[in-house]
């Protein structure tokens, strides 16, 4: 039963994080980045934050002078959204510490990764909530 929904919310994972990637991935030019990052530093906008992320993680990101594949920055940012209630961010955050990246040196942090996928629920992530609210997760 664990197994069996550890695979369903993975998938759910899969699913939220190439949606984002439309909607946030769909133009990726230095000017776009560098607005976003401005928005996301100079005003608090989580919004902004949570599209970083997916920029330190897409493959477009080769587009881009000089921005490499870095997933403690894209967790930085996500954690940052989700701090500004931004529930994108929470949820890949969330799921990020979740699960952890040996690659990337991110550590699996269970309870951690929870209490931000509780927040992204609280923000009205409902899909999230069905996994998260489930005593088996």
């Amino acid at each position: 039963m664990l197994q069996s929904g550890m695979k369903k919310l993975n998938y759910l994972f899969i699913i939220l994080s190439s949606a984002s990637l439309l909607l946030y991935g769909g133009e990726m030019t230095q000017r776009s980045f560098e607005a976003t990052l401005k928005k996301c530093e100079a005003e608090d906008n989580g919004a902004a934050c949570a599209k970083l992320y997916y920029y330190f993680i897409s493959s477009k990101r080769a587009y881009l002078a000089d921005l490499q594949l870095d997933k403690q920055k894209a967790l930085y940012y996500a954690k940052k959204a989700c701090v500004l209630n931004d529930r994108d961010g929470c949820v890949t955050a969330g799921m990020t510490l979740y699960y952890g990246d040996q690659h990337a040196g991110i550590a699996r942090d269970k309870e951690s990764g929870r209490g931000l996928l509780k927040k992204a629920c609280e923000l009205g992530q409902d899909d999230v909530c069905t996994f998260f609210l489930n005593p088996n997760f």
